[in-house]
């Protein structure tokens, strides 16, 4: 005869229940745990990887995106190359000769000339380029003397390139920074014989009126 309280019954049932409990909740957590272990590493190196492919891009400086040159500026291709110039100048002055060599810059987008004119030695530079806003071709100049001037010329007409502009042109150079010098509204027209030949009939304007005109026979070296 079971006198055993019912409250001991209980206990015992429940010891029961929970050693059969405990394996299969120690398996379950070994097998989360072991599914964990094995997640874990593959996780963290998708992770890694994500993380160093980010900072690769990073570090990897980008390229900067390169604005093609203007299709207009191959307008000046005549100037390319290396020119000897033979400069006829106005009744009452000297013949001159200058040498000038053209070259693309800044990926096409401006062509810069050197030149040297003698007697003189006068050391110069031009720098022509295409105004995408004005629509015309420009003329940056300066030299050694300290003079400067820009121009504009609209596009070839005629088989002309009229560039038109003001020259700062300094009559005496000086040491001090400080001389004289005269203003001259100047007309360069360029004309190309052929692809070594090219012609510059140059009208200079001065302030009180008076015009003289010059030209430039250039052929290249």
């Amino acid at each position: 005869m079971d006198t055993e309280k019912p409250e001991g019954q209980e206990r015992r049932l429940a010891r029961a229940l929970w050693r059969r409990r405990v394996p299969i909740g120690i398996t379950s957590a070994a097998a989360v745990g072991l599914a964990l272990l094995a997640v874990g590493p593959v996780g963290a190196e998708t992770a890694n990887k994500s993380e160093a492919a980010a900072q690769s891009q990073h570090s990897q400086p980008k390229k900067p995106r390169t604005l093609p040159a203007p299709p207009q500026v191959r307008g000046l291709d005549f100037l390319l190359g290396t020119f000897t110039c033979d400069y006829a100048p106005p009744p009452g002055s000297k013949p001159a000769t200058m040498t000038m060599t053209t070259k693309r810059a800044m990926g096409g987008h401006y062509y810069y000339t050197d030149a040297t004119m003698q007697p003189g030695d006068v050391v110069g530079r031009a720098t022509f380029g295409w105004d995408p806003v004005a629509k015309k071709f420009i003329n940056q100049y300066h030299d050694n003397w300290g003079s400067s001037a820009n121009y504009a010329a609209g596009p070839w007409k005629d088989g002309h390139l009229v560039f038109t502009g003001r020259l700062s042109q300094v009559v005496k150079p000086s040491p001090t920074g400080e001389t004289t010098g005269v203003p001259i509204d100047l007309r360069d027209d360029y004309q190309v014989v052929n692809k070594n030949h090219f012609t510059n009939e140059q009208r200079m304007t001065f302030s009180d009126g008076t015009v003289l005109t010059g030209s430039y026979d250039c052929r290249r070296k």
